[in-house]
Order: C-alpha cells, then structure tokens, then sequence
C-alpha cells in the first residue's frame, strides 16, 4: 500500500510541471549581428505576498543564444527578463511572460550608442517672418523627442553638448518658409556604434 501511494504521489508531481525549451536571442536591431554575454533572468511570480523567485540567471553565448531547460508548474507563472546591456540606447522588450502550454522562443533586440549634436542656423534670414520646422527619425521607428521643432525668425540653436542616441540611419525631414513660400528639404546620415557627429542644418 505504501508502495502504491508513493507511486501516485510520484505521478501526480510529475503531472503538476512540464519541462519546456526557452530559446532565447539577443541581436543588435540595427545591423542583425548577435549580441553576446546579455544577462537573462527568468523569475517565477507569485499572487500572494510570496516574494517573486528567480528560477534561472545565465548569458547569452558568442552568438547571441541561450537555450533553457524550465520545469513548469500548471499553475506557475514566469517572466523572462534581460539586464540592461552596456552602452545600449535602445530595446525592444524589458520582459515577457512565458507561455505555459509550449515552447518559447524569445528575441531581445538592442541598439547601441552613438553621440550626436544638432547644430541650425538660419544664414539666408529675410526676417521675423521665416519659419523653420524640423522632423527626425531612425530606422528603428522611435522618433527622437515625439512631436516636430519649430524656430521663428533669424534662429540659430545648438544643443547643448552631445546626446546619446541609438547608432544606425537618422532620418531628417525640414520644412523652411520664407515670404509665404515653404520649401521641404530631406537628408539621411549613419551613426557607427561610439561615433560622435556634428550635424549641421544651415538654411
């Protein structure tokens, strides 16, 4: 009799949890290339006032992956979560939840730092009436400050040292009015990883 409770015992435990592979990615979102050594953390959460805990902590190997092994509870829930990574001005996700029913596979996007200065001057100024208004973008769709500048009259403005932004393409889009007349000008630059650039606008 003893034997046979140990068993149901045994059955109803290994019933109670299910072991899943979690594949996780870590990649610079900018040029695809992995990012390596990213600390993840996966934590198991708790509805009482049980405090949350950590079930696994590791790095993601020379090309960017890391493959779990996880025993699910039925009723556990767990979040996978990446440290931030050094000199990353951008990512994707903080944290997911992980799904139960399956295995998961999970992709952390980066983006590095680079520097740059915004430098404009209105040289060709007829006067209070000219109106400069100016759009940027980067190629991983944040827009740098949410909402488009303006500047009246013979302005000239330059930020106030260099601002950390995400490298790659930084798109700009500005629209200059003179005698009622508005003209639109477009430009693209690059910004390699660490690189710190001066970008002049001179209208």
């Amino acid at each position: 009799m003893k034997y046979l409770i140990f068993i149901i015992t045994a059955v109803l435990l290994f019933s109670c949890s299910k072991e899943r592979v979690i594949k996780v990615k870590t990649i610079n979102k900018v040029t695809g290339a992995p990012m390596p050594h990213v600390t993840i953390y996966i934590i198991e959460q708790f509805t009482n006032n049980k405090p949350n805990k950590t079930v696994f902590d590791g790095e993601t190997d020379s090309n960017g992956d890391l493959i779990i092994d996880l025993k699910f509870k039925n009723n556990g829930k767990y979040i996978i979560y990446q440290a931030q990574v050094e000199n990353s001005c951008w990512h994707n996700e903080k944290s997911v939840f992980l799904e139960y029913k399956e295995n998961n596979n999970v992709t952390f996007e980066f983006a590095p730092c680079a520097q740059l200065k915004l430098k404009i001057d209105n040289v060709n100024c007829q006067g209070i009436g000219d109106k400069f208004v100016l759009y940027r973008k980067n190629q991983i769709g944040s827009i740098d400050g949410n909402f488009a500048w303006e500047h009246d009259g013979c302005a000239f403005w330059e930020t106030n040292g260099y601002s950390n932004v995400p490298m790659g393409k930084k798109y700009y889009r500005w629209e200059v009015t003179r005698s009622g007349n508005t003209t639109t000008y477009y430009d693209t630059i690059y910004l390699q990883e660490g690189e710190q650039k001066l970008y002049e606008i001179n209208y």
